[in-house]
């Protein structure tokens, strides 16, 4: 890895960590599904250039932008209005083990005991951190609860990367200006069944901070940050680039217990570990071309592999 490409993955792993930081503190002035949709209506909109129609696929295109950027963000955004943004970080990780799992119920992949065994210690990980979660968040709700809202979203981002995983022809931003254009769909459909006073939370809240937080996560997290994220993928090898980004949590709980003041205690370091060591253990065991983004469809990832061979 060159220097150049160092301080590429180090920029996208800062600025998906330091994404927990600005959408914790967005969600507690504004109804977390409401900040969702506002979110993926500005991707879609600035992702709208590289929408094309794809005959025979947009069902599945459907039903993966509802799971990726539907109910997962609305799910996740949720999660982190109640959970700590450290802990939260630990808990998305879950989406490696949970594709590893739903590949071998849904595509009949074979794992082996190296990679269950990453599986099992993630899930243990998450395990100690959810249940070490006794205290109250926003509204009382407890900490406990807003974790596994989190491992829920991560779920439903694995089920939404088996969905497209037959997917061909779709370059990255093709795929993710669809998801945008259906999670932005639903999102919109969900605030307005399950949460109230959307705009008033703006007017009264801190308006200036909410759209702030909406577009550092459109144009940061979403574009530059994947963007990124496939430059590296078509100059190195993504069994060296994936395992990297789990610098991405390192740097969200740096930023959860600095910034926000999230205590750092020993039960947390422990989980956080087994977690952390699970998913590496799950990404370095699995074999070439069959590793799936954090946070991504592989398509997406075999794409990215196709251009670079090409």
């Amino acid at each position: 890895m060159s220097a150049r490409q160092l301080i590429v993955l180090l920029g996208v792993s800062l600025v998906w960590g330091f994404h927990f930081v600005v959408v914790k503190t967005a969600v507690a002035a504004t109804p977390p599904i409401f900040y969702a949709a506002l979110r993926m209506t500005l991707v879609a909109i600035l992702l709208s250039p590289f929408l094309r129609w794809r005959a025979g696929a947009m069902a599945r295109l459907a039903a993966a932008g509802l799971c990726l950027a539907g109910l997962n963000y609305a799910l996740l955004f949720t999660g982190l209005k109640y959970a700590p943004a450290s802990a939260s970080a630990v808990a998305l990780e879950l989406y490696t083990p949970f594709a590893t799992l739903l590949s071998v119920v849904l595509l009949g992949e074979k794992v082996g005991w190296r990679r269950m065994l990453g599986v099992a210690l993630a899930f243990s990980g998450v395990a100690v951190i959810a249940l070490g979660r006794k205290g109250a968040g926003a509204g009382g709700v407890p900490a406990s609860l807003g974790v596994g809202l989190v491992a829920c979203a991560a779920l439903t981002e694995a089920l939404g990367a088996i969905l497209v995983v037959k997917t061909k022809g779709l370059k990255p931003h093709q795929l993710l200006s669809w998801y945008a254009v259906f999670g932005a769909a639903a999102l919109w459909a969900s605030t307005a069944l399950f949460e109230h006073g959307q705009f008033r939370s703006l007017k009264d809240g801190a308006p200036a901070l909410v759209a702030g937080a909406v577009v550092y996560s459109a144009l940061f997290a979403s574009i530059f940050a994947h963007t990124a994220y496939y430059w590296l993928l078509q100059r190195l090898p993504v069994s060296q680039v994936a395992p990297s980004v789990l610098l991405t949590t390192v740097f969200a709980v740096t930023f959860g217990v600095a910034l926000l003041g999230e205590p750092l205690t020993a039960r947390f370091l422990i989980g956080g570990a087994l977690a952390l060591t699970g998913v590496a253990v799950i990404l370095l065991r699995t074999p070439k071309g069959r590793i799936i983004e954090p946070g991504a469809p592989e398509p997406v990832v075999a794409d990215a592999q196709a251009e670079r061979a090409h």
